[in-house]
């Protein structure tokens, strides 16, 4: 039960850093591209990364476009609940669609 980086390197790797895909980040909006009265975040979905470090791929909806950046936040909490939510809907699902076996009775 090891990874192959693991097991070449003998240690196991770091994975602190790593992102729930499709989890919601707020990226920061420069002061050259927001106006007054404006917000200065923008809401993206997180959708990967890049070869360069602390760089992260964003789909932002408003734009409709993937966009590269540095300066984000992410909402992995809302991710983590929805995933919950969806996983103990698809359990009530199964049991409302599997057949109730009823236990048998011998009676003698």
């Amino acid at each position: 039960m090891k990874t192959p980086k693991e097991s070449y390197f003998g240690k196991r790797p770091n994975v602190c850093l790593f992102r729930i895909f499709g989890s919601s980040v707020y990226c920061h909006v420069t002061k050259d591209e927001w106006k007054k009265l404006e917000l200065t975040t923008q809401l993206g979905i997180f959708v990967g990364y890049i070869n360069t470090p602390h760089n992260y791929q964003v789909y932002l909806p408003t734009n409709t476009m993937t966009m590269v950046r540095k300066d984000v936040r992410f909402d992995e909490e809302k991710a983590i609940r929805f995933s919950l939510e969806r996983e103990h809907e698809l359990h009530v699902n199964e049991e409302i669609l599997a057949p109730k076996v009823e236990p048998q009775i011998d009676v003698e």
